[in-house]
C-alpha cells in the first residue's frame, strides 16, 4: 500500500508538479521582409522543449520560470537568430514581431533571401516540410504565383505524387499517388468541402471553382494523423486561405491574354488588402475574378462492346465530333478577421465565397452508322457553381500546459444548369435541339459494320489515327429533320454543419496529449429531370407539320480557326450551318413548340425522372486521441486512433413494374462504424537528414449517386444507372517510408516508398443490356474484395549557386512517382460469373512527373514546367473483357512563365499554358483504337502585380 501511495504520489508531482512553481509563457509572431512564416523551430537554448510556429507565424512556449534566456529561431535559408530575454514576477513575455533577415550581412543568404520573393517561397515550403511531423508536401502562395496556375487544382499539380484531371485544359479533379479523385479529402482550413457538380455524385471537389489567388498555402498530409479527417486513402490536400497580416498590405495584380483555341481574349484581376484595426483586431480581404473564353475541339467513337458476338464487339456503332465554346468566370472573396482578446486567447472568423459560370455552347454531329443516318444536335447552357464556407473559432491557452482550439462552421454548395434565360429560374436547365438525316456510309465491312481496319472481318475499315464517316450523300439543311428538344434540368446542394473542438496537455517538455471530437451533418439534395418533346409528325399523328433546319434560324459553324486543326481538319467537308443559341431558346416557349407541332412525350412525373431525385443525409460522429512522444531529441514517435460513426439515410423513389407503372416513395439507410489506428515515426539522423516511417488506417465513403435507391433510366443517352444504399466504404491500411536530405542552401533531395492494401473498393461496372429491343449501358456500382497499391518516389530541388557567372541563378525541381496497383475483376460469359482476371485501379497512372528549369536573380524569373500524367484504366466494362476496357492515354503539357521586377512593389509576368496543344486522348484496349481525341489549345496571358 505505501509502495501503491508513493507511485501515485510521484504520478501527481510528474503531472501537477511544475504548475507549483514560478512559471510563464513566452509568445511572439516570426516574420521575414515578405510575410508570416509559418512552421519555424522556436525554442529556448539549453531547453528540451520546442515548437513551430503556426499558420500566421505565432507560438507559444510554456512553463518558463523566472530567469534570463535565448529564445533561439530557426528557419531554412536563414541563419538561426538568437533574442535573449528575461522573465521576472511569474509575467508572461510578449516577443512582438520576430523578423528573421531584418540586418542581413554581407554576401550570406539572408540578403538573398529578403530581396528575392522567388527564394522566400521555397524557404517557406522546404522549412514547412522539414518541420512538419508526418509526410508532408507544401506549396506557399509565393510559389503558386511563379506558374501560370490560375485555380486550386492547377496550383498542386507541381506537387510530388499529385495529378489531376484536366476540363477543357483547366484543371478540374486532385488525385495524389494515383489513386481516384474521391480518395483525396480536399478541405478548406481544415474541413473537407462540399462538392456539387453537373454529376451530381462525386466527392472530389472541383478544385476549378476555387481562384488560387485566395490561397496562402497548401499542406498535402500523405500520412493522416488521428486529428484529420479519415476519408482519405490518397492524402489530404488543405487549402488555407489568407491570414490577417501585422501590417497594412495592399497587392494588386491585372493581366489580360489570349485563347488560341477559342481566339478569345482573357481578363485577370486580384486584389488583396489587410490592416489592423487596433492593436487586438485585424484582418484580411481579397477578391478576384477571372473572365475567358475557352475551347475544345473533340473526336470521339462509340464501340459496340457490349455484342455478344466477339466481332461485332470492336465495330464502331456511331463518330461522333464535337465543337465547344466556353465563356467562362470565375469569382472569389475572402475575407478573415483575427481578435486577440489577450495573450492566451483569440478569436477568429474565416469567411470565402466563390462562384465558377461556365457557359457552353455546343456543336455535335452524330454519324450513327448501326441505325444508317446522320445527326446534328445544338446545345448551350450556363454552368452554374456556387460554393461559400463560413467559420468561426478560437484557440485558447488553459492554465501553462493546456491548450483548447474549437470552431463552428458551415459550407454549402450549389449547382444548377441556367438556360435558357427565358424560361423562369424553376424551369431552367440544359437545352438541346437535334435534327436527323437518313444516311448511306461507304467504306463498311462485309458484314455491314463500321470497323478500324485491324478489327474488321475482312480487314476493310479505317487506317489513320482517327475515323472518318465516309458518306455517300451530302448533309444539307433541308434534308435534316427536327427529331427532338430535350431540356436537362439539374439543381443539386450539399450542406455541411460542422463542430469540432480540440485539446491539447503537455504532460511535460517530450510528452504532449491530444484529443478531441468533432460532428458533421451534411445533406444532399438532388433534383434532376430530362423534358423531351418531338414532332407529332414522327409520332404518327396525320396532318402534323415537318420541321427542316433549313427553315430556321442558322449561323456558321463555329470554327473559330478551324476544327481539328492538328489532324488536318478531315472534317470540313461533313461541317455545316447550325441552328442558333437564340433559335434554340425560343423552342421552349408555347408559341413557337405549338407552331412547330412538337408534343411533350417526357414529363417531370415520367417514370424514367421520378428516380433522378433523391435527398440524403450523412451524420458523422468522430473522436481521436493521440500521443507526441519524443523519445530522443532525434527520434519522435506521433500515434493513436481516429474513430468515426457514421449514419446514412436516403429517399427517393422507385417506379414499379406491374401493369400499372406507379411511384413508391423508398427510404433506405446504413450505419457503420470506422476505426482508424496511426503512427508516425520521425527521425532526424542529422540536422539536415530525416527518416520518417507512418503506419496509417483510412477509407473512402461511397459516392452520392451510387448511393441513390433509384435506377435512372436515360433514353437520350441509352444509359441506366442504377445506386446501391448497402456500399460499402473502401479501407486501406497504409505503408510508408520517407528519406528526405536537405543540404546547401535551399537543396533538397526525398525519396520514399509506399504500400496500401486495400478491401471493399467500389467500382463501377459497365455492360450492355437490351430492353424491348433497345441497348442500353448498364452502370451499377459494386464491392470488390481487395486490391492492392505499390509506389516509390523521388524528388529533387538544386539550386547551381557555385557555378560560375550566370550559371549561378540556374535551378531545377523535379519528382517522379512510380504505382502499381492490382485488383481481381469478375469475368463473365452470357451474363454468368466464369471467373476473375487482373487489372489496375481505376484512374490510377502508373508514371507521374513533374520537372521545372528555372532561372532567377533577385529582379528576372523564368520558369519552364512540364507535367506528365501515364495512361491509365479509366472504364472497367468487365461483362466485355479487358480488351474493351477504355484506357487515358499518357498526356504531357509545358507551361511558361517569366517576370521582371522593376522595382519591389511592381512585377511584370508572362504566362503561356499548355504550349505544344497537347491533347487528351482515350483509346480502347490498344492505343490504336481510339475511343476520344480532343484539343484545348494554347492560352496565355501578360500583367502586373503591386505590392504594397
Amino acid at each position: 500500500m505505501a509502495r501503491k501511495r508513493l507511485f501515485l504520489t510521484k504520478a501527481a508531482f510528474f503531472l501537477l508538479g511544475p504548475l507549483a512553481f514560478a512559471q510563464t509563457t513566452i509568445h511572439g509572431i516570426v516574420v521575414d521582409g515578405e510575410g508570416n512564416l509559418p512552421n519555424a523551430l522556436v525554442y529556448i537554448e539549453n531547453t528540451g522543449e520546442k515548437v513551430t510556429s503556426n499558420t500566421d507565424g505565432s507560438f507559444v512556449l510554456n512553463n518558463v520560470y523566472d530567469g534570463t534566456y535565448k529564445l533561439v529561431v530557426e528557419y531554412k535559408g536563414y541563419e538561426r537568430l538568437y533574442i535573449p530575454f528575461s522573465v521576472a514576477d511569474k509575467k508572461e513575455t510578449d516577443l512582438g514581431l520576430i523578423r528573421l533577415g531584418a540586418k542581413p550581412k554581407e554576401n550570406s543568404l539572408q540578403e538573398v533571401i529578403v530581396t528575392s520573393v522567388y527564394k522566400a517561397s521555397q524557404a517557406r515550403a522546404i522549412t514547412m516540410k522539414k518541420n512538419s511531423n508526418t509526410i508532408t508536401e507544401v506549396l506557399s502562395a509565393d510559389a503558386i504565383g511563379k506558374l501560370p496556375d490560375r485555380n486550386a487544382a492547377d496550383a498542386v499539380q507541381r506537387m510530388q505524387g499529385v495529378s489531376i484531371e484536366r476540363d477543357m485544359g483547366e484543371g478540374r479533379f486532385v488525385a495524389v499517388r494515383g489513386t481516384p479523385v474521391q480518395w483525396t479529402a480536399s478541405t478548406l482550413n481544415g474541413n473537407r468541402m462540399p462538392s456539387a457538380s453537373g454529376d451530381n455524385a462525386n466527392r472530389g471537389v472541383q478544385m476549378d471553382i476555387f481562384p488560387s489567388e485566395l490561397i496562402q498555402n497548401v499542406r498535402l498530409s500523405k500520412a493522416l494523423t488521428p486529428d484529420l479527417d479519415g476519408d482519405a486513402i490518397g492524402g489530404n490536400v488543405d487549402f488555407i486561405t489568407k491570414t490577417s497580416p501585422n501590417k497594412e498590405t495592399l497587392a494588386i495584380s491585372m493581366a489580360s491574354g489570349y485563347v488560341n483555341m477559342s481566339k478569345a481574349p482573357t481578363y485577370n484581376t486580384s486584389v488583396v488588402y489587410g490592416n489592423k484595426i487596433t492593436d487586438k483586431l485585424k484582418f484580411i480581404t481579397s477578391a478576384v475574378i477571372w473572365e475567358r473564353s475557352t475551347a475544345i475541339d473533340q473526336m470521339r467513337n462509340i464501340f459496340n462492346y457490349g455484342n455478344k458476338d466477339k466481332t461485332a464487339s470492336y465495330s464502331i456503332n456511331q463518330l461522333q465530333l464535337r465543337d465547344y465554346q466556353a465563356n467562362r468566370r470565375t469569382l472569389g472573396f475572402n475575407l478573415g478577421l483575427d481578435y486577440e482578446i489577450d495573450s492566451r486567447n483569440k478569436l477568429y472568423i474565416k469567411g470565402l465565397y466563390s462562384q465558377y459560370k461556365d457557359g457552353q455552347s455546343v456543336r455535335e454531329t452524330y454519324f450513327n452508322f448501326d441505325s444508317k443516318n446522320v445527326m446534328l444536335q445544338a446545345r448551350h447552357a450556363d454552368y452554374l457553381t456556387d460554393l461559400y464556407s463560413m467559420q468561426l473559432g478560437g484557440n485558447h491557452q488553459v492554465g501553462q500546459r493546456m491548450e483548447v482550439n474549437w470552431s463552428l462552421s458551415k459550407a454549402r454548395s450549389e449547382f444548377k444548369f441556367n438556360s435558357p434565360s427565358n424560361l423562369s429560374q424553376d424551369e431552367r436547365g440544359y437545352p438541346m435541339v437535334n435534327f436527323i438525316q437518313p444516311m448511306t456510309y461507304g467504306n463498311l465491312s462485309a458484314d455491314g459494320r463500321k470497323y478500324n481496319a485491324m478489327d474488321a472481318p475482312d480487314g476493310v475499315g479505317d487506317t489513320g489515327a482517327y475515323t472518318l464517316p465516309y458518306t455517300l450523300q451530302s448533309i444539307a439543311a433541308d434534308k435534316l429533320r427536327l427529331n427532338q428538344i430535350i431540356l436537362s434540368q439539374n439543381h443539386n446542394s450539399e450542406t455541411d454543419l460542422r463542430g469540432q473542438i480540440d485539446l491539447k496537455y503537455k504532460v511535460s517538455d517530450r510528452f504532449e496529449f491530444k484529443w478531441g471530437t468533432k460532428y458533421n451533418n451534411k445533406e444532399k439534395v438532388v433534383n434532376s429531370s430530362l423534358l423531351v418533346w418531338m414532332p407529332k409528325s414522327s409520332l404518327g399523328i396525320p396532318g402534323a407539320p415537318v420541321t427542316y433546319l433549313n427553315q430556321l434560324e442558322r449561323e456558321g459553324f463555329p470554327y473559330r480557326g478551324g476544327f481539328m486543326n492538328p489532324l488536318g481538319n478531315p472534317y470540313n467537308s461533313v461541317i455545316i450551318d447550325q441552328i442558333t443559341n437564340a433559335q434554340i431558346d425560343q423552342m421552349y416557349t408555347t408559341g413557337t413548340q405549338n407552331s412547330l407541332g412538337l408534343m411533350q412525350v417526357n414529363t417531370k412525373d415520367s417514370s424514367s425522372n421520378i428516380t433522378s431525385s433523391y435527398r440524403g443525409t450523412e451524420n458523422v460522429w468522430a473522436a481521436y486521441l493521440m500521443g507526441t512522444w519524443k523519445i530522443t531529441d532525434q527520434l519522435q514517435v506521433l500515434g493513436g486512433f481516429r474513430n468515426e460513426y457514421n449514419a446514412i439515410t436516403f429517399w427517393g423513389k422507385k417506379v414499379t413494374s406491374d401493369q400499372n407503372a406507379r411511384a413508391v416513395d423508398i427510404k433506405d439507410n446504413k450505419t457503420y462504424n470506422v476505426l482508424l489506428p496511426m503512427v508516425n515515426m520521425k527521425w532526424n539522423i542529422n540536422s539536415d537528414r530525416i527518416l520518417r516511417l507512418a503506419y496509417t488506417r483510412s477509407f473512402a465513403r461511397p459516392d452520392f449517386n451510387d448511393l441513390n435507391p433509384g435506377t435512372i433510366v436515360n433514353d437520350i443517352t441509352n444509359t441506366i444507372t442504377q445506386g446501391n444504399t448497402k456500399l460499402d466504404p473502401t479501407f486501406s491500411n497504409n505503408f510508408d517510408i520517407m528519406f528526405e536530405n536537405y543540404f546547401g542552401k535551399l537543396d533538397l533531395i526525398t525519396a520514399g516508398v509506399f504500400y496500401k492494401d486495400i478491401t471493399n473498393l467500389i467500382y463501377k461496372d459497365q455492360s450492355v443490356t437490351e430492353i424491348a429491343g433497345r441497348s442500353y449501358t448498364f452502370t451499377a456500382p459494386k464491392n470488390l474484395e481487395g486490391a492492392q497499391l505499390f509506389g516509390f518516389e523521388f524528388g529533387i530541388s538544386k539550386r547551381f549557386e557555385n557555378l560560375p557567372g550566370f550559371l549561378k541563378n540556374i535551378g531545377f525541381e523535379g519528382n517522379y512517382t512510380y504505382i502499381s496497383s492490382k485488383m481481381d475483376m469478375p469475368v463473365y460469359e452470357n451474363g454468368k460469373q466464369t471467373g476473375t482476371m487482373s487489372t489496375t485501379i481505376p484512374n490510377q497512372a502508373k508514371h507521374i512527373f513533374n520537372t521545372i528549369l528555372f532561372y532567377e536573380t533577385n529582379k528576372l524569373m523564368l520558369r519552364l514546367a512540364g507535367n506528365y500524367k501515364g495512361n491509365y484504366v479509366s472504364e472497367i466494362r468487365a461483362a466485355a473483357g479487358a480488351d474493351h476496357y477504355q484506357y487515358f492515354d499518357k498526356n504531357f503539357t509545358v507551361d511558361i512563365s517569366t517576370s521582371y521586377s522593376i522595382t519591389k512593389r511592381i512585377r511584370l509576368f508572362i504566362e503561356l499554358n499548355n504550349v505544344f496543344n497537347e491533347p487528351n486522348r482515350y483509346y480502347m484496349g490498344v492505343k490504336d483504337r481510339v475511343e476520344n481525341i480532343s484539343y484545348s489549345g494554347m492560352r496565355g496571358q501578360m500583367g502586373f502585380n503591386f505590392n504594397f
